[in-house]
């Protein structure tokens, strides 16, 4: 393993630890979406002037935090490396708020180098993209001459399967039925 590619693993792995540390730390087994966000960029950013955030405090289920969690670090990564925490006038602004049962957010970039479309996706962005749709939603990268965009919907209620050998074990709870 190059290491390059154990840097990236590590950050991968420590999303998931900071996430991990989040869903601990509440009583009913959940993390909240500012602090997560929070962190992430913490973790990249110098500083907190260098980002905002807008949008109401949401709890989110261990299964929707962990999957956030690494979509949140592929794209602040991506910002400290090639988009606007890069240098030292850029931000991140990230807004959201809730549809029904959907997270609806937006993460914009400003004042990073000037953004060219790849010529072909990297496994940052299919992450991202395999995180929205593991959520049932949907994750749009849109390479803007401003600086990246990421317009995001997901489900705060989606559930991922659990394997176990080679079935399926949905973690929803069953429905109770009046008698």
């Amino acid at each position: 393993m190059t290491v390059a590619l154990a840097e990236v693993f590590e950050g991968r792995l420590a999303a998931l630890t900071r996430a991990d540390q989040l869903i601990g730390s509440q009583g009913a087994q959940c993390a909240r979406l500012v602090r997560m966000l929070e962190q992430e960029l913490a973790a990249v950013a110098r500083g907190p002037s260098r980002y905002s955030l807008e949008g109401p405090d949401i709890v989110l289920a261990p299964d929707c935090a962990y999957a956030l969690s690494l979509l949140f670090h592929e794209l602040a990564t991506n910002a400290a490396h090639h988009g606007s925490l890069s240098n030292k006038e850029g931000h991140v602004e990230i807004f959201w708020h809730v549809e029904g049962d959907d997270l609806v957010l937006n993460w914009t970039e400003h004042g990073g180098p000037p953004v060219r479309r790849p010529t072909s996706p990297g496994f940052g962005s299919l992450l991202v993209a395999h995180a929205a749709v593991k959520l049932k939603g949907s994750a749009s990268l849109l390479y803007l001459p401003s600086g990246l965009r990421c317009d995001l919907r997901v489900s705060l209620v989606a559930h991922w399967p659990r394997r176990r050998g080679a079935m399926f074990i949905e973690t929803r709870p069953t429905p109770v039925r009046a008698m």
